[in-house]
């Protein structure tokens, strides 16, 4: 997908975004005063107290680029006081935001619904390079294998011309013969798979080819899945809640709507730092010393906003940090697996 696109799923993942995100709070600009044009009620500040639209209504060209950033970077400071306590308090964000302070905040699925599709955009463009330069690679390597199976094919087959040939050496030659045919054409066909993922344009050019060897290669089906995984990335939301809640499933004062707060924001958050990573990767930015360091933060976010959370003294939050960790790696494997059965 070109660069535009890329743009294009993000702008479309602000716009679901803002869709989803309560209004309350956004600044405002002057009154016009008079009467609500969405509901007819009289306006007594900056928004309507009926429906909450606001008092000053845009009707010039330039509010479209207004309403577009608004939409994309959520400009009235949500999106800036958010991001902050999701990196440095996510726990305290979590129980602030359950306890009741939501005009302050971006809601846990409006952030997921963004960070969701601008993972998918930056692996696209930033993380597509490195696949198709990996997958040409492969190719090759593999190509180089078929040349010496065909040596060994060419000098068998010209050893199994001899006359003189004893039976059991002729028997034992025809079984290496056949076993590398056999390597031969699955390498061949492996190959020719690789190749086709690395094409900067595999889906345009793949064609009935691909569709082919779709039904033959689960693998390839699987290389397919990951790249429109995004799109069912909501599932997770419902594989990881229940999953959470049997880690407090004895503390009657947390409720499903508390643990599914949390998995939203911890995923957005999981979201937001591997298309970091996929960007400063991409780059070429990522060293193995940041690597180990964003994987460290990751841990301590998990044990962080499970604490806070969930109110735990800090040996209670270590304790269930590797059952939460295992939470995770259960979801996303569930998560796979699920995509994989239904689209197999």
């Amino acid at each position: 997908m070109s660069g535009i696109g890329e743009a294009g799923e993000i702008v479309t993942g602000a716009m679901l975004a803002s869709a989803v995100e309560p209004s309350h709070g956004r600044a405002g600009a002057a009154v016009h005063g008079g009467a609500c044009l969405n509901c007819g009620e009289k306006l007594t500040g900056s928004y309507c107290a009926a429906c909450g639209q606001s008092a000053h209504i845009h009707r010039s060209f330039g509010a479209v680029w207004h309403e577009l950033m608004h939409g994309v970077l959520h400009m009235d400071g949500k999106i800036w006081r958010t991001l902050p306590e999701l990196a440095f308090r996510p726990g305290i964000l979590t129980r602030r935001y359950i306890a009741g302070e939501r005009a302050k905040f971006v809601s846990p699925f409006a952030l997921f619904l963004f960070s969701a599709l601008l993972l998918y955009a930056t692996a696209s463009i930033f993380g597509s390079k490195n696949t198709a330069e990996s997958a040409q690679e492969s190719a090759r390597q593999m190509q180089r294998q078929v040349a010496k199976l065909d040596v060994r094919i060419a000098v068998t087959e010209g050893n199994l011309r001899d006359p003189d040939l004893a039976p059991a050496r002729r028997a034992k030659l025809e079984q290496r013969l056949k076993e590398a045919r056999d390597d031969r054409a699955e390498l061949a066909a492996a190959s020719a798979i690789a190749g086709d993922v690395g094409k900067e344009n595999a889906a345009a050019a793949g064609g009935r080819s691909v569709m082919e060897r779709i039904e033959k290669d689960r693998e390839f089906v699987s290389y397919r899945l990951k790249a429109n995984a995004y799109k069912f990335s909501w599932a997770l939301i419902l594989i990881s809640t229940p999953l959470v809640w049997l880690l407090f499933a004895w503390r009657r004062e947390y409720g499903l709507y508390d643990h599914a707060t949390f998995v939203t924001y911890s995923i957005s958050f999981m979201s937001l730092l591997f298309a970091v990573y996929t960007l400063g990767s991409g780059l070429g930015l990522i060293s193995g010393v940041l690597m180990l360091a964003l994987m460290l933060y990751a841990l301590w976010h998990m044990y962080a906003q499970m604490r806070d959370a969930y109110r735990l003294t800090r040996t209670g939050a270590l304790l269930r940090l590797p059952l939460l960790y295992g939470i995770a790696a259960s979801a996303g494997g569930i998560f796979y697996g699920l995509l994989t059965a239904t689209n197999a």
